[in-house]
């Protein structure tokens, strides 16, 4: 039977049972953020350069090898949540923090692939939909206010039609793990009935990675909320604000390490939470198919 409670209770047996896996991803992510700050803090500095700046050509040749950095610690992350699902799946995987670099990797990447443009087509679709529906109120009513009300409307509606699909489609990602093939068809029928609970889980999930976030960031960046709030109105101060920014992030000092230990745990809880809670959830819906299901969920 599952439920949110059971869910959660599977979800943070991640942590209670494989503590060291998640200090071990911590460690992975901090040492990509220390790798990040160091080598993209120069790359900052040189595109907010005046010289540079003025030629948006340039700036995009600057930001460039960030680009490249970003999408490294994306298929990073992508082996971490894999980790975190397998933690959950298959307990006794051994290995350093279940950690593996295989098949299994490789069809968590190509599914998020599929997930992104199918994500993005079917957002662009909906708004598209929806705006021209908007417009065509907007112009038969000419009515700013109705205009607004709508357009807040249809928001909300876009947005929920995304979680929706999201929540449907969120056990994909264990089911493929499980079954060492592509798995979508079945991911949105076994989540038939259980939205709710599903969402009820990932909500908790969200909002403890987003209290842990806010904390850190209010850390790591309140100086520069602080700089850019003070600078509002002021061009140059703003840019004044983001150039110290840059030379705290750059600089290698005990706050930076702070800063960056800070972001590697709230990572690295990000990970056991979303990949403990998905494959917590498709564990409970085809517990018929582990033998220890009892033993794990109680």
């Amino acid at each position: 039977m599952i439920s949110v409670g059971r869910i959660l209770d599977g979800t943070f047996g991640v942590f209670r049972e494989h503590f060291t896996a998640v200090a071990v991803w911590a460690g992975i992510y901090l040492a990509g953020n220390i790798a990040m700050l160091l080598t993209t803090a120069p790359m900052m500095t040189a595109a907010m350069d005046p010289a540079t700046a003025a030629d948006p050509g340039a700036v995009m040749g600057a930001m460039g090898p960030i680009w490249v950095l970003n999408l490294v610690l994306a298929l990073v992350g992508v082996v971490l949540y894999t980790a975190a699902m397998r933690s959950v799946l298959r307990p006794d995987a051994g290995g350093l923090a279940f950690l593996r670099v295989g098949m299994d990797e490789l069809r968590m990447i190509v599914l998020s692939i599929l997930f992104l443009i199918a994500s993005a087509l079917l957002l662009f679709l909906a708004s598209m939909v929806l705006g021209l529906f908007v417009g065509g109120v907007a112009m038969s009513s000419q009515s700013p206010g109705l205009t607004v009300l709508l357009s807040f409307l249809v928001g909300l509606v876009v947005f929920g039609l995304a979680i929706y699909f999201v929540i449907r489609f969120s056990l994909a990602f264990p089911l493929t793990l499980h079954r060492g093939e592509f798995v979508i068809g079945e991911a949105w029928r076994l989540s038939r009935g259980h939205f709710w609970t599903l969402f009820g889980a990932a909500l908790v999930v969200v909002v403890i990675g987003f209290i842990l976030t806010m904390v850190v960031s209010m850390f790591s960046m309140g100086s520069y909320f602080a700089d850019i709030v003070a600078a509002a109105g002021n061009p140059d101060a703003t840019m004044l604000a983001a150039e110290r920014q840059a030379e705290r992030l750059g600089s290698f000092s005990v706050m930076m390490i702070l800063q960056s230990i800070g972001g590697a745990v709230v990572a690295a809880v990000w990970v056991a939470l979303s990949g403990g809670s998905a494959a917590a959830a498709a564990r409970l819906l085809v517990e018929d198919e582990f033998d220890d299901a009892e033993e794990v969920f109680g």
